[in-house]
C-alpha cells in the first residue's frame, strides 16, 4: 500500500504541547480499553485468529502491551516527527514479518480514530477540531511509515532471492554453493539459522553446511544429546510426522509456524526456545523426478514467518532455484559440516604438503616427469588423501591450495636441477580457475618471481562441465600456451564431455582415468584394454600424447605399453613420495618391459587383441590370412617363456588359429576367441590379485 507523503504541519513541537496534555490522560484511558477491545475482536474473525493462535499466552499479552505502547506514544506531548516515523516504521517491519495484514491495520486504525473522536466530543468546538486535525494527520503519518517498514520486507526478501539467484549461477563447488545460498537466507531479518542436509545412516539428517547467529549452538546442542537427532521417518504418517519428514517424503515445503506450540516438533521445542526460534521451514531440494535428495532447514525468531502472505512463493522459489543448482553440484556421500570446516581449517593453517608421484616414459622404462599431489597434514601428523578433503573444498580453499602447490613446485624443480635432475611436473588445475583472474595472478606471479622455466610446468585440468564463457576461458588458455605450459586433459573416460573436449580445447596430452582401468581390469580386463586402444587412437589422431594412470601391477603396464599408451603412472610403478627422494628413485627404478615378447597373462591379452584386429583387417584379403596366422604371436611367445607347450592355454590358442585360417567372421571363431581372452584375463587376475588403496 502506498499512502501520499505527508508534512509535520504543526503536529509535533512545543505549539501543540498544551493541547495534547489536556487531552492526553483522557485519551490514554480510551487507548487501553480500545486495545483491549480490538483484539478481542481479532480473535473472533477466523484469519486473524489463526495468526494470533501462533503465540503463546505470554506472546500475546506481549504483542497486546506493546500495541498499547504504540498508540499511546501517537498521543505522547512530546513526541518528535523523526522518532515517530522510526518507530512506525520498526513496528511495521515486525507486522510485515509475522504476516499481519496491512488492511487490517487500516481497519484498525480506522476504529481507533472513531474512538479518539467520540472522546473529543466534550472539548470545546475550536479544541475539538484542532485535536481532530492533529490526531488524525498522526495517524496517517503512522500509517504511511508502517507502510515503508512492511514495504521494506518484500524488496529485501527480493533481494535475498536475486541473490541466491546468483549464486545458483556462479558456484563453482557444492561447498561454495551451500555457503553462499545459507549467506543470503541468513541475512533475512530474523533468521538465526539455516542448514542443508543430506541423508545418513540410520535415516539421520546428516548437516553439511550451516549459516545463522544459532547456527553452530544448534547442531553443538544435537551433537552432545541435548536433543534427538532428526530423522527422516519413512514410515511416519500424515500430520503427526515431523515437518522435516513430512517434507522429504512429499517434496512440498512444510512449515512450523508456531514452534512453542507445534507438537509435530516437541522433541525440539525446548532447545528450539532456548535458542529463541518462533517459527521454522523444511524446504526439500528435489530431482527432475520429484524425489528429494537433500533438505533446507531454516528458523526464525518471529512466529508465522513462513506462512505470511506471499511467503510461500518466496520459498517454493528458493526450492526451485536452489534445487537445480544442487543437482549440478551435489555429489557423492554424504560430508558432515565439522569434516568440511576442519579441512578448511588445516588449509587455513598451511597444513598442506606436496608428495610426487613418477610418471615414466612405457617405451623406455625411464622417469618421464612427477605429478605433485596435495596432502593435508592432520593434528596428529598422518596425511589426508585428495580423496578426502577435494569434495569439501570451495573455491578461496582450492586457491589457497593451488597458490601453495605451485609455490612448492618451483622451489622443487630448483632443488632437482642443482642435483642434475631435470624433470617436468605436472598439477592439477580446478577447472573453476580457468579464466579466474585470482588463478591467473597467482600462478603467473609465482612463476615470475621464481624464475622457473614455463616448459617444466604442466597443468592438468580435471573432467567438468561446459565452461559457460568460452572466450574467457580460450584467452586464458592461450596465455599459457604462450608462455610454454603444457596442458593436460585429466581423467579421460570418466565424463560424457571428455571426448568432445579433446577437440575443442588445445590439449597436448590426455590421462586415461585410474578409476576405469582398475576397476574394469578386475572385471573384463579386454574391455579395460580396449578402451585405452581405443581413447589412445583417438588423442593420437588429435596429436596428443597418452598417459595411463592406476597402472597397479606388471600386467596393466605391460598391456598398456602394448595398447600404445606413451606414459603409465600408478602404485605399480611407484607410490607418492616425498620430493627428497625422486632422485634415488629414479635411479633405481629398472623396469621389464618388452612389447613384442609379453612376460604377463594381461600383456598377452592386450597382445592378442591387438592380433584380433588384425585379423579382422585381413577378412577382405583371404590369401593374407594364412602367412598371418602361421607368423608367432604374443601369445604363443608369453606360453613359450612361461608354460610348457602343452599348457591348456596353448591348446586353446591352436585351437583358435586353426579356425583363425578361415577369417574371423565364423561362428568357431568368436567362440575359441572368447577362450583364449577368458584364459588369459583370469590368469591375469589370479597373479595381480587385489590392489586396494
Amino acid at each position: 500500500m502506498v499512502l501520499p507523503q505527508l508534512f509535520a504541519e504543526e503536529i509535533y513541537g512545543p505549539a501543540v504541547v498544551p493541547l495534547l496534555r489536556a487531552f492526553h490522560l483522557q485519551a490514554s484511558e480510551i487507548t487501553r480499553t480500545f486495545a483491549a477491545r480490538f483484539y478481542d475482536s481479532l480473535m473472533q474473525a477466523q484469519e486473524t485468529q489463526s495468526l494470533l493462535a501462533l503465540l503463546t499466552p505470554d506472546e500475546f499479552r506481549h504483542l497486546q502491551a506493546r500495541q498499547t505502547s504504540h498508540l499511546l506514544m501517537l498521543l505522547d506531548p512530546e513526541l518528535e516527527e523523526p522518532a515517530h516515523r522510526a518507530h512506525a516504521k520498526a513496528v511495521g517491519r515486525v507486522h510485515g514479518l509475522v504476516g499481519v495484514d496491512m488492511m487490517w491495520l487500516i481497519d484498525a486504525y480506522n476504529l481507533y480514530q472513531q474512538a479518539l473522536h467520540g472522546a473529543l466530543l466534550a472539548l470545546p468546538l475550536a479544541d475539538q477540531r484542532s485535536l481532530q486535525r492533529l490526531l488524525d494527520r498522526r495517524l496517517m503519518v503512522d500509517l504511511q511509515a508502517q507502510s515503508v517498514g512492511y514495504q521494506q520486507i518484500d524488496t529485501e526478501l527480493a533481494l535475498v532471492l536475486a541473490e541466491i539467484q546468483q549464486a545458483a549461477l556462479l558456484a563453482r563447488s557444492t561447498t561454495d554453493l551451500y555457503q553462499d545460498v545459507l549467506k543470503a537466507i541468513c541475512s533475512v531479518d530474523g533468521v538465526l539459522a539455516a542448514n542443508v542436509g543430506r541423508l545418513g545412516p540410520q535415516g539421520v539428517l546428516e548437516v553439511e553446511a550451516l549459516d545463522g547467529s544459532m547456527a553452530q549452538t544448534h547442531i553443538n546442542a544435537f551433537r552432545a544429546g541435548a536433543a534427538p537427532a532428526i530423522r527422516i521417518l519413512h514410515d511416519a504418517a500424515g500430520d503427526d510426522a515431523d515437518p522435516a519428514t513430512r517434507a522429504w517424503k512429499t517434496g512440498q515445503v512444510v512449515s512450523a509456524d508456531a514452534y512453542m506450540l507445534d507438537p509435530s516438533v516437541e522433541p525440539w521445542r525446548q532447545l528450539g526456545a532456548s535458542l529463541g526460534f518462533r517459527s521454522s521451514v523444511a524446504i526439500p531440494l528435489v530431482d527432475e523426478a520429484g524425489q528429494t535428495f537433500a533438505l533446507l532447514s531454516i528458523y526464525s525468531r518471529w512466529p508465522g514467518f513462513f506462512r505470511a502472505h506471499g511467503r510461500l512463493l518466496f520459498l517454493q522459489h528458493i526450492q526451485q532455484t536452489f534445487s537445480l543448482a544442487a543437482l549440478r553440484h551435489v555429489q557423492g556421500n554424504v560430508i558432515p559440516h565439522d569434516r568440511r570446516r576442519h579441512f578448511s581449517r588445516l588449509i587455513e593453517a598451511d597444513r598442506m604438503v606436496l608428495l610426487y608421484q613418477p610418471i615414466i616414459d612405457l617405451r623406455s622404462g625411464k622417469l618421464k616427469k612427477v605429478e605433485a599431489l596435495g596432502r593435508l597434514v592432520d593434528a596428529d601428523g598422518s596425511l589426508i588423501p585428495p580423496a578426502a578433503f577435494l569434495p569439501t573444498l570451495g573455491n578461496r580453499d582450492l586457491l589457497r591450495l593451488f597458490e601453495f602447490g605451485i609455490a612448492q613446485i618451483c622451489r622443487d624443480l630448483r632443488s632437482w636441477h642443482s642435483q642434475g635432475q631435470k624433470l617436468s611436473v605436472s598439477l592439477n588445475f580446478p577447472p573453476q580457475g580457468i579464466g579466474d583472474p585470482e588463478y591467473h595472478e597467482a600462478l603467473f606471479r609465482t612463476l615470475e618471481q621464481t624464475g622457473t622455466d614455463t616448459e617444466l610446468i604442466e597443468l592438468e585440468i580435471l573432467e567438468s562441465p561446459e565452461f559457460k564463457d568460452q572466450n574467457n576461458r580460450d584467452t586464458f588458455l592461450h596465455n599459457l600456451k604462450l608462455l610454454g605450459i603444457r596442458l593436460i586433459q585429466d581423467d579421460l573416460g570418466a565424463g560424457h564431455s571428455s571426448l568432445l573436449r579433446m577437440d575443442s580445447m588445445p590439449f597436448d596430452e590426455v590421462k586415461i582415468d585410474q578409476g576405469l582401468v582398475r576397476r574394469a581390469a578386475r572385471k573384463h580386463p579386454h574391455r579395460a584394454f580396449g578402451f585405452i586402444y581405443y581413447l589412445t587412437q583417438l588423442a593420437h589422431e588429435l596429436g596428443a600424447l597418452v598417459t595411463v594412470e592406476g597402472l597397479e601391477n606388471p600386467g596393466l603396464i605391460e598391456a598398456a605399453l602394448i595398447m600404445g599408451a606413451d606414459s603409465g603412472q600408478g602404485y605399480g610403478i611407484a607410490r607418492p613420495m616425498p620430493a627428497e627422494d625422486i632422485a634415488a628413485w629414479a635411479c633405481s627404478f629398472r623396469p621389464e618391459v618388452d612389447p613384442l615378447n609379453p612376460r604377463t597373462a594381461w600383456g598377452a591379452l592386450a597382445g592378442y587383441l591387438l592380433w584380433d584386429r588384425e585379423l579382422k583387417a585381413l577378412d577382405p584379403w583371404p590369401q593374407l590370412i594364412e602367412e598371418f596366422v602361421r607368423a608367432p604371436c604374443r601369445v604363443q611367445r608369453f606360453i613359450e617363456r612361461k608354460a610348457p607347450a602343452t599348457s591348456s592355454l596353448q591348446q586353446l590358442l591352436d585351437r583358435n588359429h586353426s579356425v583363425a585360417m578361415h577369417g574371423s567372421a565364423g561362428r568357431m571363431y568368436r567362440l575359441t576367441r572368447r577362450a583364449v581372452i577368458n584364459a588369459l584375463a583370469e590368469e591375469g587376475k589370479l597373479a595381480a590379485g587385489d590392489h586396494d588403496d
